[in-house]
């Protein structure tokens, strides 16, 4: 039996359309105290994750288009294609064919659903690893009976592994709290949170480890004095140049005006022009601030493949709370897509050791190109 769009999108809130990423073998689930079995459909190229409560689904990639589905945050279903269309903001005509019809790309963070081989150890230094299902909720202890955290960490986003434990929890035990997403709950990660320092668990299957390959730098030989970003705010876009050479490019949000929610005034928090140079970098963040109920707040952990580039904090980093390029939208950073970001994150200097959470120049060498990659901000 075919089941119905509502039922596929209670699955997808519940993480449980596994059986459409083709290398996964299908499972059995239940929904409503009622079995149903995911359904065979063409091949999915990622998945969508809503962004928001009433994310809307529509009848074609129109925002005219009659509305046929809702979503709440949180809820995942298959993209089975990209399609631009002349419908939607100027900066953004992306929808995604979704399970029923279109959903327009900034309500949706695509992310992909791969269970991992689990690391047995996560030796002297630990190892970085990536979230590649569409979210997992960190736990106090490495069980499924153990509570959660406030943090659900998102797919794409990048953590330090410093232990690797075996769950004590038994066949039953798994049985009785299925987990979003599935996968072996045997083993389990101990995440450092270097903001917050705490009991952070999560199972290893979720997990991708970044292999030390990925650290290595793109054009090492290339004379680092060469080597610019320009980040261009009219355009709402980042180049990256080697001498004369544009050898990179891609879609930038950069910062905005947040209104207090005492005062109701407007805090400029847009992005500095000017020449900076990267003087710090980290592949992963935890990034808070603001006071809580203003817009300006938030609590951002695993953001990742970071690069600053001025005293204050700005920098060039991957984005998984919104997908809405192209516009100013950020606290001051320029966000870009998680992928963007860590190709920018290898191709500047200085040069990040795997066995270092941090990259960081010398006072005195902070304006120097040969050491720190310029960056313009026009």
């Amino acid at each position: 039996m075919r089941p119905s769009r509502r039922t596929l999108i209670k699955l997808g809130s519940l993480g449980l359309l596994r059986a459409l990423l083709p290398p996964l073998p299908p499972v059995d689930f239940y929904t409503d105290g009622e079995p149903a079995r995911p359904v065979t459909r063409r091949p999915a190229i990622a998945f969508a994750r809503s962004l928001q409560f009433g994310a809307l689904i529509r009848s074609e990639p129109n925002l005219r288009a009659p509305q046929v589905g809702v979503l709440r945050r949180d809820d995942v279903l298959p993209i089975y294609a990209e399609v631009q269309t002349e419908s939607g903001p100027p900066h953004n005509k992306l929808w995604y064919e979704v399970e029923g019809g279109y959903l327009h790309s900034a309500s949706a963070h695509p992310v992909r659903w791969q269970l991992n081989q689990p690391v047995n150890d996560a030796g002297a230094h630990g190892f970085w690893a990536e979230v590649t299902v569409p979210f997992v909720d960190s736990r106090v202890a490495p069980s499924v009976k153990a509570a959660p955290t406030k943090y659900r960490y998102y797919g794409g986003t990048v953590y330090k592994v410093i232990q690797v434990v075996k769950s004590p929890d038994t066949p039953e035990d798994v049985r009785a709290r299925p987990l979003p997403f599935s996968g072996s709950t045997a083993w389990w990660y101990r995440i450092e949170d270097e903001s917050f320092p705490g009991l952070y668990f999560v199972p290893a299957s979720h997990l991708r480890p970044v292999a030390q390959a990925e650290f290595a730098p793109i054009s090492p030989d290339v004379d680092p004095r060469e080597k610019r970003i320009v980040v261009k705010l009219r355009e709402q876009r980042l180049y990256a140049y080697e001498g004369k050479r544009e050898v990179f490019t891609c879609r930038i949000a950069s910062g905005t005006y947040f209104k207090d929610a005492e005062t109701g005034e407007l805090k400029d928090y847009t992005t500095t022009p000017g020449v900076w140079y990267v003087f710090h970098k980290t592949p992963t963040q935890h990034m808070y601030g603001g006071a809580v109920g203003d817009d300006e707040s938030f609590d951002l952990p695993g953001i990742p493949w970071v690069s600053y580039f001025t005293r204050s904090g700005i920098a060039v980093h991957g984005t998984y709370w919104h997908n809405d390029y192209g516009v100013p939208r950020s606290h001051g950073c320029v966000n870009v897509r998680s992928e963007d970001a860590k190709w920018v994150w290898r191709w500047t200097l200085p040069p990040n050791d795997y066995k270092e959470r941090y990259a960081t120049l010398p006072v005195k060498e902070r304006q120097n190109p040969a050491r720190g990659t310029t960056v313009i901000v026009e």
